[in-house]
């Protein structure tokens, strides 16, 4: 019988393994976002890309000046229903097809203040915005939220650490602790967690990196700039208590080009960064981890170097690229990586873009995209069940890949 129950159980993990790889979906991360009007008057053009869906901005009509933009106006200015109802009703009006999972964006740090675990009203600024969001996204048939712990603030004068950052330890405006903000960053993530499950529930939560900021690389945790965000994380999870998903968006794999660059990250994560959690188990059973990857990799240092010349930048071109880096240009790469990804991920495959375009005002079938990448795009989709064996994780003080956040 044990033998049998033994049986049962390693074929109920294939099919969940199995189910998983059908089920990886490829979501378009533009530089610039479209908006809800954007996606109004183009959606059919944009459908036309092997996406599952969408990252997007919401511009909220009737407001001046940079609170229009509620991405990078989120710790501003609390916005109301009322306020959202527009972008709402737009979003209704977009005969969606094959776009199903599209993710509405939301900065969680500020660029211009300072912002801190203990602050009250700043966080209940941030709370009630993000359940007017997350209301939107369900009125509105959107997977979620994509939410965005990036602190791009700028830094102080000869120093890289950003001036604002809720999630570095170094940067507050207390006497407390470090376990005592490991507990405030819980709890702050709790609640978020809990309200916006409330009012969409089935929500996904889609971080652009969440645990992996926290766990990887070699300083101190106190020392790291994102050294609490992984109990914000812990937090987010306790909070949604399995009414939402959260998703560990990994934005450091963007220069990752092969499989075992896909597979020592997940196991990474699966491994020493769950012993980091306050709560291992939640971690392991509700904790899903997806990879981004950046079509044109750190193209802007390229194309900003005054021997390139022309713009549209041709970002594409390996002969602008040390040897050594050549591999980030070239489409079967990509393809691979893609192809990769899927099949290690939990769920989520996000594609960032600077140069190219994969859809324009001007042109919404694209601009500075040679067509073989998005037919390498079109092939890593059909590739994925079988591109890239998902890998066990890595038992605690075994390799882990560094960090550069």
């Amino acid at each position: 019988m044990r033998g049998r129950c033994c049986l049962w159980f390693w074929f109920l993990l294939v099919g969940i393994a199995a189910a998983s790889l059908a089920c990886a979906r490829l979501i378009a991360w533009p530089d610039a976002e479209p908006d809800q009007d954007f996606l109004r008057r183009h959606i059919a053009s944009m459908e036309v890309k092997p996406f599952d869906g969408v990252v997007l901005q919401a511009t909220v009509p009737g407001l001046e000046g940079s609170a229009r933009v509620f991405t990078w106006s989120a710790l501003a200015r609390r916005y109301s229903v009322e306020e959202f109802r527009p972008v709402v009703e737009t979003l209704r009006q977009v005969p969606f097809r094959r776009f199903r999972h599209n993710f509405l964006r939301v900065n969680v740090n500020p660029t211009d203040r300072p912002f801190d675990m203990f602050d009250g009203e700043p966080w209940d600024i941030l709370v009630g915005n993000l359940v007017t969001a997350a209301a939107a996204a369900r009125e509105a048939g959107l997977r979620g939220l994509l939410l965005d712990p990036e602190a791009y603030a700028d830094p102080e004068p000869g120093s890289r650490i950003p001036r604002f950052n809720v999630f570095d330890f170094r940067r507050r405006r207390t006497i407390q602790e470090f376990p005592v903000y490991r507990q405030q960053a819980f709890h702050r993530g709790r609640a978020v967690g809990r309200a916006v499950t409330e009012v969409y529930p089935g929500i996904t939560l889609l971080l652009a990196f969440g645990p992996s900021a926290s766990c990887l690389g070699r300083d101190p945790q106190p020392e790291r700039t994102y050294g609490l965000l992984g109990s914000f994380v812990d937090g987010l999870l306790a909070g949604a208590g399995g009414r939402g998903t959260v998703v560990e968006g990994f934005e450091f794999s963007y220069p990752y080009r092969s499989c075992d660059r896909f597979q020592q990250a997940y196991a990474s994560l699966r491994g020493p960064c769950r012993e980091l959690s306050l709560d291992p188990r939640r971690y392991d059973q509700s904790l899903e981890i997806g990879f981004g990857i950046w079509l044109d990799y750190d193209s802007g240092s390229t194309c900003q170097d005054p021997a390139v010349a022309g713009r549209p930048c041709r970002w594409f071109d390996p002969s602008l690229y040390p040897p050594e880096r050549r591999n980030l240009v070239d489409p079967e790469q990509f393809a691979r990586a893609v192809g990769a990804a899927l099949s290690v991920s939990d769920g989520y495959v996000w594609i960032y873009t600077t140069e190219p375009k994969w859809w324009t005002e001007a042109n919404p079938l694209g601009e500075n995209l040679p067509e073989a990448y998005v037919q390498a795009l079109a092939r890593a989709r059909g590739a994925a069940p079988h591109a890239c064996p998902r890998p066990g994780p890595i038992p605690p003080g075994g390799a882990v890949p560094e960090s550069n956040r």
